[in-house]
């Protein structure tokens, strides 16, 4: 079934004047499904995420949700996909003609729609709804129409070949059992949309024309076929007897048709049933109500069966429908008799306390009306612990409101409970919202450490639900003894679970509105600059914290007198407003005096709001005290030319000057020129923005630490590209540190550089000292054979050849003439791997690997009698050079074999998996191991042999690591003596040779 991207979003923003829109809250969920940070607060982000509105897109949600409308319009997610979602909400006038809008966001499916996309044809990109059922995102137009081909029976190619070419006004595509409609949104995107037909021709049974079931009327028995993956239903059995309708005309009935006549409190399970992604059992059974013809509901109890057609890759799903409406009738007529057996008490015990609940709802709110009615509750249920809790919508955990014990309030922020809650609590079972448990009968209230350690014997627990069927909180009661008459307390919950989940819908919004408020107050105090509002007859309506202190005053009545200075001419701040009302400028700038020859520079920005029916205007003032700014600005002009001639001649780096809150007041260098990238753009913005991560905790640190009067240096990278920064602390005239000065080194090509030095350093080290080994063997295993034979030579009788003891000297001869034939193979053998040009690179299937090295050695392995056990589970197949593999398994089982123990069979074990960025070979034997202590730095040496009960050269051990090393691998070794030895192979997963990329991967032959 189609995720469930988020519930609903929140957003308030703020009107001011005609156009001036500032978002102040969003919900966490935004931060979730856009990992964008403070960007959301942006209005641009708006119209990123919602390009099919009018822009601007908050003066069209303002107009909108003015006129209390409701938006249907898709929003755009970071991933190529978008999802239906409805925009409602309201708006709140504030003083001076200012407004606040506060919008929910609920996602939402539209009529009629199986399946949709959105094209923006000038690209043919294409972006697809998340909750389509088909599950296929296509990536651009061309993909769309080729899956439509593939897919779906049309007779009409050269609309589909109009499709393809992205010219989308007006089609509709005839898709037999489905419609493809071409729809105009905002901004030129277009909009793809799969309609179920109203009048479609019949279609085949895929299955079989004429299903051989039972007689229609036997049992009132309903069957259909459904195709889901076509979403076609074939219909068979008591059509006419059970529903009412005519046979041919149901027949023809979609899956869509079946759910229209779904009631709808059983629209969705039976929806996600059809429409699951994946089947994890074989069978299922449902009951749900269904619409007969005459607009009655019939309770049906389907049973259902799953199949899968392998060939065609296609699930079918067989049901069979029974009618169930005499069972609940009878279970209706069983609790209306079971209502005239219980005694009036209980009925009367319910009425009351739903009268309690309505008085205490009359007197409080928020979480006061949870505290009061879980006392209340507490004391007419007498249970040891009520518990009412609040569903976090976005993490889904649940979050105590009130918690009382023995008749009083208990802390509710304790995480104790919470962990409870969310960690032991049961859950009730088969999709109810009710569960009752009481011990001994259910022992699994046991499991729980709290339930036991306070000796709770009986839990009740509902969960609240919207209606969306999606939990929202939750409802429970603990006591020490066991509780009787469930359906009593199911009851009771049920019509209180209804009024409390309605009770935490609102004090849901209600937090959010109050901490939108306290927002809207933090934002007007929380800023530098005054603010202060005046109505059309010049009076003072609306006024911050940080505007009598810019203007030296104690009172706002001497604010509008207060005398300005421009250009050597005096007028009152009156005055300047009224100019202001009177012309098109909406900034100036003035001299405040505070003293003998000593002025404060503000920078004075003006806005206009309309209100009322009579249009009247008010005016909004913001003023900054510029003054130390401007003496910044000055001192940066005087030193920006230093700057500038340091970042021109700085080779690929930059030069910035930050402020205190460590925004750009000066960048440049040669880098911004590298990237095509305008430096002056940054001027204003935060340094810290550029990073995420790891990258912007240190840097911020970093920074942190240079106002405090350190020089730092540290190294971030970022886009694979590494900086060395140095940064300094800048003071102005009074000695306190006001800037900073970060000099930025692109280090990308220099550390590159020296590890490849180190590398190159490393290679030659290494190939230098297996010369030298390589020089020692060959001067000590070719001397021993040369020295023979030259003594041999000498003590042959030329004199006389038929000499008896000739005969012997020639055979010795021969015998030395072998082995230095014998030792300059191997050592042919080894220059060949020192030497070998670059090898085949083959996609491997180890199993196959496996039987090849299996066979090749099979009478070794019979003889020895050894067990192989393999494990390719985590790492099937991998690209290399069989030869080499082959080599290494070769040698190791061969090993194994050799040097198995004597007291028991040989075994060996082989497992392949991933390690951070090798592919691993592990091959374990339970032989008879080796002495690591005394011969561990001559295990891969050549010519090394530790075991003279057995025939060897020392060879091959030298050449496998030689193989492994050619490719930048390595092998480690483990063993002990008497248990066995362990090879762990390290392998770099190698690139296919360029033939092999263009074809379906070939598996090893058998050599």
């Amino acid at each position: 079934m189609p995720e469930k991207i988020f519930n609903n979003l929140f957003v308030t923003f703020k009107r001011s004047g005609e156009r001036d829109f500032e978002v102040l809250f969003v919900s966490n969920s935004f931060f979730q499904l856009f990992n964008e940070g403070s960007n959301v607060y942006r209005p641009d982000f708006f119209s990123r995420v919602f390009p099919t509105v009018q822009r601007p897109v908050l003066e069209t949600l303002f107009d909108c949700l003015g006129r209390s409308e409701v938006l249907e319009i898709p929003l755009f997610l970071p991933d190529n996909t978008f999802v239906w979602v409805k925009i409602e909400g309201f708006t709140v006038a504030q003083a001076a003609n200012s407004y606040l809008i506060n919008a929910i966001i609920i996602p939402y499916r539209p009529a009629q729609i199986q399946s949709s996309w959105i094209v923006l044809p000038a690209s043919k990109r294409i972006r697809t709804d998340r909750s389509n059922p088909s599950g296929f995102f296509p990536e651009n137009l061309e993909d769309f129409c080729t899956h439509l081909y593939e897919k779906y029976r049309f007779s009409d190619p050269p609309t589909l070949k109009q499709l393809c070419k992205g010219e989308l006004e007006g089609q509709v595509l005839d898709l037999d059992v489905l419609k493809l409609h071409s729809g105009t949104l905002e901004n030129g995107y277009r909009l793809l949309a799969l309609k179920k037909q109203p009048r479609r021709p019949d279609f085949p049974n895929l299955l079989e024309d004429k299903p051989n079931y039972l007689s229609h009327s036997f049992l009132d028995i309903l069957y259909f076929e459904y195709l889901r993956e076509d979403k076609e239903m074939i219909w068979n059995g008591a059509i006419t007897e059970l529903l009412g309708f005519e046979e041919e005309r149901f027949k023809r009935f979609s899956v869509w048709d079946w759910l229209e006549l779904v009631h709808p409190d059983d629209y969705n399970q039976v929806y996600e049933l059809f429409f699951t992604p994946s089947y994890e059992l074989d069978s299922y059974t449902i009951a749900y109500r269904v619409k007969n013809k005459t607009g009655d509901y019939l309770h049906l109890k389907n049973d259902l069966r799953v199949f899968y057609d392998i060939p065609s890759k296609k699930t079918v799903l067989v049901g069979i429908l029974r009618n169930a409406s005499e069972i609940e009738r009878a279970k209706q007529n069983l609790l209306a008799q079971e209502g005239i057996i219980q005694s009036l008490s209980e009925k009367e015990f319910i009425q009351q306390t739903l009268q309690n609940v309505s008085e205490i709802s009359s007197m409080f709110s928020g979480k006061p009306l949870f505290d009061e009615i879980a006392l209340l509750l507490d004391r007419k249920l007498g249970c040891t612990y009520c518990i009412i809790a609040n569903c976090d919508p976005v993490s889904r955990l649940l979050d105590p409101i009130s918690i009382t014990h023995s008749h009083k309030l208990v802390s509710s922020s304790s995480k104790i409970w919470k962990a409870f809650l969310n960690n032991q609590l049961p859950k009730p079972q088969d999709q109810q919202n009710f569960l009752w448990l009481t011990y001994p009968e259910y022992p699994e209230l046991q499991d729980s450490p709290l339930l036991k350690n306070k000796g709770i014997c009986s839990l009740i627990r509902l969960d609240l639900q919207d209606n969306e069927k999606a939990i929202i909180g939750s409802l429970c009661f603990l006591h020490r003894t066991p509780l009787q008459n469930p359906a009593f307390y199911q009851e009771l919950l049920r019509i209180l679970g209804d009024w409390i989940g309605k009770e935490l819908h609102r004090f849901r919004f209600e937090t959010i509105l109050q901490e939108t408020n306290f927002m809207h107050d933090a934002i007007l105090n929380g800023t530098a600059y005054a603010i202060f509002a005046v109505n059309h007859h010049l009076e003072i309506t609306l006024i911050n914290n940080k505007t009598l202190p810019i203007f030296n005053l104690e009172k706002k009545e001497q604010l509008l007198e207060t005398v300005l200075v421009q250009q050597g001419s005096t007028h009152r701040l009156r005055e300047v407003i009224t100019r202001f009302s009177r012309s098109k400028r909406s900034t100036a700038y003035f001299l405040l005096p505070i003293g003998p020859d000593d002025y404060k520079e503000l920078k004075i920005s003006f806005t206009r709001v309309r209100y009322g029916k009579k249009n009247r205007v008010s005016y909004v003032v913001f003023v900054d005290d510029i003054t130390d700014r401007t003496l910044s600005e000055k001192r940066l002009i005087a030193s920006e030319q230093l700057y500038r001639s340091i970042a021109e001649n700085f080779p690929g780096g930059t030069v910035d000057v930050l402020d205190k809150s460590f925004r750009y007041i000066f960048t440049d260098g040669e880098e911004y020129r590298l990237a095509g990238k305008d430096p002056k753009t940054l001027i204003g913005t935060s340094h810290l923005d550029q990073y995420t991560g790891e990258n912007l905790e240190k840097t911020r640190s970093n920074l942190t630490k240079i106002l405090t009067g350190h020089r730092v240096s540290y190294e971030i990278e970022a886009n694979q590209q590494r900086f060395l920064n140095h940064g300094v602390p800048l003071m102005n005239d009074s000695g306190s540190i006001d800037r900073i000065l970060l000099v930025k080194q692109n280090t990308t090509n220099a550390k590159k550089l020296e590890t490849e030095r180190e590398k190159l350093i490393k290679d030659l080290k290494s190939h230098n000292e297996e010369l030298l080994r390589f020089a020692y063997i060959v001067s000590h295993n070719l001397r021993a054979p040369i020295v023979n034979i030259s003594l041999l030579i000498d003590l042959f009788n030329e004199e006389d050849p038929k000499d008896p003891e000739n005969k012997e000297i020639m055979e010795n001869l021969k015998i030395s003439t072998n082995l230095l034939d014998a030792t300059l193979q191997d050592l042919i053998e080894v220059v060949s791997i020192k030497k070998q040009k670059i090898p085949k690179v083959e996609l491997i299937d180890f199993k196959l690997l496996l039987n090849n090295v299996e066979k090749s050695l099979f009478n070794q392995l019979r003889e020895s009698g050894i067990q192989i056990h393999r494990d390719f589970s985590e790492l099937e197949e991998m690209n290399y050079v069989y030869a080499h593999l082959e080599n290494f398994l070769m040698n190791f089982m061969t090993n194994a074999v050799k040097y198995r123990h004597p007291d028991r069979l040989p075994e060996v074990w082989i497992r392949t998996y991933t390690e951070k960025n090798y592919c691993i070979l592990r091959f374990e034997d339970n032989g008879i191991g080796l002495d690591l202590k005394r011969y561990g730095d001559r295990i891969f040496g050549l010519y090394q042999r530790f075991h003279n009960h057995v025939e060897g050269k020392g060879l091959g051990l030298y050449l496998v690591r030689e193989q492994i090393r050619a490719n930048d691998g390595k092998i480690e070794i483990e063993s002990e003596l008497g248990k066995g030895t362990v090879f762990k192979v390290y392998l770099r997963n190698l690139i296919l040779d360029k033939n092999q990329r263009s074809q379906t991967a070939r598996k090893p032959s058998p050599r």
